[in-house]
């Protein structure tokens, strides 16, 4: 559990030490001339001093999602590691769910991936590289399989469902072992400095999916997490994404922002059986439940106020961009995507937009 103590002295000690400090300042070449003026109106209000601001973390932090991007990373290095034994449906509650697109349940598809996972492996095992195997048809199937059924589930479980989903692929590893998987999958698609998508297709053409790739902090964005700080006002993240993986992000400076684990809330998961479950005492931060978060765990440290910015890119931040009336900046990563947010990001004070263009060319990075 997040230590409260911990949080409220260093607020207060955050708030002490900006007072003595020249004024915090972000780059203009980083934002959209109207997201520049109100995000430096906000560094400049030395009122907010002991204020927060809450980041989503995937496409608002950091471009594109490290879930996402950390299932592709399991699929190209084929190290699921008890998926299989679950055959890949560990999380989705009713696995018995017909799938039209694919001609049968999820469980009677995740059995037919897991076979064909396992007959992968017994090649690797029996000494073909990862760059032979993924030549090979049997290799391209299965990924074009597996992605088709990624997609098709989207239609028929809840969110909360696919939340608790694509965490579970990562089932079967000791913590640690966990964690520098996770560290090598971020590591590996920072490094691309750009994010693209790629169509995995069966050779017979029955089954497709998109594979997005890649990671990018966006500029700027690192240093609107340090001025923040520098101001005096305490930055948070509250994801959909698993807490382990988002702390290993924004906690990890040389890859990250630095942040203390106590300034993150994402899905929090306790292991039951072989099997992981949501924490049923902690509001699991995805829609209305980013709201919940916030005012059980970040609004206590600053005398129950509401934050001061909240940053977000999606239909799952809506709810705490809109909660409260009192909130200066309301920052949208701006994708255009459809729905609500976009509605929001259009409608004017106190939200602002800044552009996010996704592509195949290398976008600028810190």
């Amino acid at each position: 559990m997040k230590n409260r103590f911990f949080l409220a002295a260093a607020a207060a000690l955050l708030a002490f030490v900006v007072s003595c400090s020249p004024a915090a300042t972000i780059d203009r070449e980083d934002w959209d001339p109207d997201v520049y003026e109100a995000l430096t109106g906000l560094l400049k209000d030395r009122s907010l001093r002991g204020g927060y601001a809450v980041f989503d973390c995937d496409n608002t932090s950091v471009i594109h999602d490290i879930s996402h991007t950390l299932t592709i990373y399991l699929v190209e290095n084929l190290c699921f590691a008890a998926a299989p034994d679950h055959c890949f449906t560990a999380g989705l509650g009713n696995p018995d769910i017909f799938i039209s697109e694919l001609g049968m349940s999820a469980k009677e598809f995740g059995a037919l991936l897991a076979e064909d996972y396992r007959a992968l492996k017994a090649m690797q095992e029996g000494g073909l590289s990862l760059e032979e195997i993924h030549r090979m048809p049997q290799y391209l199937d299965w990924r074009a399989k597996f992605l088709a059924f990624y997609e098709a589930l989207g239609e028929y479980y809840s969110y909360g469902e696919l939340c608790l989903w694509e965490p579970s692929f990562a089932i079967g590893y000791p913590d640690e072992e966990l964690k520098e998987l996770g560290r090598q999958s971020l590591s590996y698609w920072l490094s691309k400095g750009r994010v693209w998508t790629e169509e995995w297709v069966s050779a017979d053409g029955r089954y497709r999916g998109t594979a997005g790739k890649g990671l990018v902090v966006p500029k700027g964005m690192k240093s609107l997490y340090q001025a923040l700080a520098k101001a005096g006002i305490t930055p948070y993240v509250c994801s959909a994404s698993a807490e382990w993986l988002v702390e290993l992000l924004v906690c990890d400076p040389t890859i990250g922002f630095g942040l203390d684990p106590q300034q993150v809330y994402a899905l929090r998961l306790v292991e039951k059986d072989g099997i992981w479950e949501y924490d049923n005492d902690y509001p699991q931060p995805f829609k209305e439940g980013k709201v919940a978060c916030i005012m059980k765990y970040m609004a206590p440290l600053h005398g129950g106020a509401a934050p001061v910015l909240v940053a977000g890119d999606s239909n799952g931040d809506v709810a705490m961009l809109t909660e409260w009336p009192e909130m200066r900046v309301g920052l949208i990563m701006d994708q255009r995507r459809e729905g609500d947010i976009t509605v929001l990001a259009d409608s004017g004070a106190p939200y602002v937009a800044q552009p996010v263009v996704i592509g195949s060319e290398a976008p600028e990075t810190n």
